[in-house]
């Protein structure tokens, strides 16, 4: 259930007002902060609803925090979810104004399709979501960081504001996935050749796919489900690394490709 006392459309025509003024929204008032997971996802859809005449409609989810280190990281116990707009859908190379972020990252990612309708009333396991993907991508998910002290600015928030989402940029879709050993991959970050940081798909809840069926099941909770065509950030098998301008960053996962993004 969600908070009866919550004044949610006031919270989300907050947020959307940063939001679409590219600011920080670091001094959320305590009052439009959702004190549960259920308001947090309601305030969520708000405000996406209220996003989408600019950056448009949701094109599928983020999972962030699958993996051990990023839950520590950001201070949060468990993985989250956040739609995606459609505005931030890149492939293979992206450009961007270093400027126009409040503290950008790249996150290093499996990204999933959907071919056919997962979650609903049934629980899903791996093996379900795997037989419901179509195609996957090497991906790097832009993240923001508008929270200023994101360890203490309350899951909830975080939440509602679609957990640091920014966009995705997709690389070529991967042929003969299902040969592929996803929990083995090593995914690397690197910025101007360097290797910054580097995780494996076992990470990632065990295995990407599990990440695919914890959101699936979330969503039934919601009373939603995937949907054909709908994209998934499985979440980043290593830690976000924080851009510089001028900076050129590749993540690569072994056996799926690369992508790349610049900062002007």
């Amino acid at each position: 259930m969600t908070q009866t006392d919550f004044d949610l459309a006031a919270s989300a025509d907050w947020i959307a007002a940063r939001r679409l003024a590219g600011r920080s929204i670091a001094d959320l008032p305590a009052a439009f902060k959702p004190g549960d997971e259920a308001t947090a996802y309601a305030l969520q859809a708000a405000l996406r609803d209220r996003l989408a005449p600019r950056f448009g409609p949701s094109i599928g989810w983020k999972v962030g925090a699958t993996t051990q280190a990023m839950q520590g990281l950001l201070n949060v116990p468990a993985p989250c979810a956040g739609e995606m707009h459609r505005a931030g859908l890149t492939h293979g190379h992206a450009r961007l104004a270093h400027a126009s972020f409040c503290r950008v990252g790249v996150e290093c990612e499996i990204a999933m399709e959907l071919a056919t309708p997962l979650g609903g009333d049934a629980p899903v396991d791996a093996a379900m979501a795997a037989a419901a993907v179509g195609r996957i991508f090497p991906a790097a998910e832009i993240v923001d960081d508008r929270y200023g002290d994101f360890r203490n600015f309350g899951v909830g928030a975080l939440i509602a504001d679609f957990f640091f989402h920014h966009g995705v940029v997709l690389g070529a879709p991967v042929d003969g996935w299902r040969g592929l050993d996803l929990a083995a991959a090593t995914g690397t970050t690197r910025a101007n050749g360097v290797a910054k940081v580097t995780g494996r798909g076992a990470d990632v809840l065990g295995h990407p796919m599990r990440s695919l069926a914890w959101l699936a099941n979330r969503l039934g909770t919601l009373g939603r489900r995937l949907e054909p065509g709908e994209i998934v950030m499985t979440g980043s098998l290593p830690l976000p690394y924080w851009a510089q301008a001028g900076d050129q960053v590749e993540i690569e996962i072994s056996g799926l490709g690369a992508v790349r993004v610049g900062f002007d």
